[in-house]
């Protein structure tokens, strides 16, 4: 799970003595993991074994503030900030990283926009949403990796440009060379398919407050400014994504 120098070391996110053997010598971390109920104890396992092993940095990848809290609906939003208020008192330097809705996600709808020439999701067509590509977020935080004291203490709130899935379907398609049509389904629709999928009730529950989140604007406020002046250069485009992942869609 880490680099240091030219040696790579592997531990499971379980394993906490494991872990702190695999960061042992790593001065900076950056700690980014994939949603299960079990987020907040693997990441927190990260950060302390980090500690042990004489780290004095970590960069946190986190969610969207409005999906963040003790009492949020999503198991992954509470995660997020149990291990966000465990990080501010563990004494070390920390940057916290808040991206938007990520362009990957639609990765999910490949197969249906390759057969079907559809994107079938529960948010309206029309409601501006400030996408943001994976990449950008590792963009950015490779740099506040490189200058922890710039960074240290910060937490950043960033976007890519605002558009809507109707207008990222049709981007989608234009590039890929025929029509795709967005689908909005209601969230009771979107629950019930996901349930007949036999998908995880955490995730299903984690989908549905996220896109009913949604519904409210919490991913609507574009804020490209962390990465235009972080990183220099302005934040991937939908048509820029939608060239380079043009292989899944067709």
């Amino acid at each position: 799970m880490l680099g240091v120098d030219t040696k790579t070391a592997v531990a499971e996110l379980d394993d906490r003595a494991g872990l702190q053997k695999a960061l042992a010598g790593a001065k900076r971390v950056f700690v980014v993991t994939g949603h299960n109920p079990k987020s907040a104890e693997q990441q927190i396992n990260v950060i302390e074994a980090a500690k042990a092993g004489g780290a004095e940095y970590i960069v946190k990848v986190s969610g969207g503030r409005d999906v963040i809290g003790p009492n949020v609906e999503s198991v992954n939003g509470q995660a997020h900030y149990q291990i966000e208020e465990h990080l501010k008192k563990t004494g070390l330097q920390w940057c916290i990283l808040s991206p938007g809705l990520f362009m990957q996600n639609i990765m999910g709808q490949a197969a249906s926009i390759k057969n079907d020439g559809k994107i079938v999701q529960p948010w309206p067509k029309d409601l501006p949403v400030a996408l943001i590509d994976v990449r950008d977020t590792g963009a950015l935080g490779a740099r506040v990796l490189r200058e922890p004291g710039k960074h240290n203490g910060k937490l950043y709130t960033f976007t890519g440009v605002s558009t809507t899935f109707a207008e990222f379907a049709k981007t989608i398609g234009e590039v890929i060379g025929k029509p795709i049509t967005y689908v909005e389904v209601t969230l009771e629709q979107a629950e019930a398919a996901m349930k007949s999928r036999n998908m995880p009730d955490w995730l299903v529950a984690h989908l549905v407050s996220i896109a009913r989140a949604g519904h409210k604007g919490a991913f609507s406020h574009e804020n490209t400014q962390p990465i235009q002046e972080i990183v220099g250069r302005a934040p991937i485009t939908a048509r820029q994504f939608a060239q380079d992942f043009k292989g899944a869609f067709s």
